[in-house]
């Protein structure tokens, strides 16, 4: 029998990436530990990764929000960069034990960068980190919120790439022309490591009626590349 402290294992025995598979097993004991890790192996330094990051922390502490105070002295010894990852997270956590750590460190100006940042289920999909924020939010939760939100991606599949009225460099494609395709690979690649995500693209597919007819066509073309059938069709 597995215990709750277990880390999960995939199907050929290995040891699941803790942080991609978090919610199938939350183990917030060891947040100090792998920041430590992330912080020593250069993952809080790496910009590409920072946005998927911040916002997986950001949920894990709000799932943990009674031990922040003590994750964050504990980790006082990080660099000032990298402190900066968990000082972001904290902001997007939108906790109030955040808000008191971080009003007291920065005052007025964090009072004021809160007021600008938008909550991560907010956050405009043409905004270019927004979709791995989405994916670290799903990583900490496994809920079908941030999903809904990528599968908004696919309203733009027939947006122009000249609105009019507007100036557009020749050969200049727009970032939302580009984000059904980044949706559409980005959820056939964690459909095939996540069960759960084919069960939720299934289930909103079924029973949410506030899809789009070109979401649903996203959303059933996503479950064809996998391999799975969609509600009301034949397997």
């Amino acid at each position: 029998m597995t215990r709750a402290a277990d880390p999960p294992y995939s199907e050929d025995g290995e040891e699941k990436d803790w942080l991609e598979f978090y919610y199938e097993n939350p183990t917030p004991d060891r947040f100090v530990a792998q920041m430590k890790d992330w912080a020593a192996d250069g993952t809080l330094d790496n910009d590409q990764a920072k946005p998927a990051l911040i916002a997986f922390i950001s949920q894990l502490l709000r799932q943990n929000r009674e031990k922040l105070s003590e994750w964050y002295g504990e980790l006082a010894g990080l660099e000032p960069g990298q402190m900066q990852v968990m000082h972001t997270a904290m902001l997007f956590s939108r906790t109030s034990e955040a808000d008191e750590i971080l009003k007291e460190r920065f005052g007025k100006a964090y009072e004021d960068q809160k007021q600008e940042t938008k909550k991560i289920l907010e956050m405009p999909l043409d905004q270019r980190d927004t979709m791995d924020m989405l994916w670290g939010f799903y990583y900490a939760t496994g809920s079908p919120e941030p999903v809904r939100r990528l599968i908004l991606a696919f309203r733009f599949q027939d947006a122009p790439e000249k609105p009019p009225g507007v100036e557009v460099p020749e050969g200049y494609v727009p970032l939302y022309k580009q984000l059904p395709d980044f949706a559409h690979n980005s959820l056939v690649a964690n459909g095939e490591r996540h069960p759960r995500l084919v069960q939720i693209l299934q289930v909103l597919l079924e029973k949410d009626e506030s899809l789009l007819e070109m979401e649903k066509a996203g959303v059933r073309k996503v479950l064809e590349e996998l391999g799975q059938s969609a509600p009301g069709k034949e397997a």
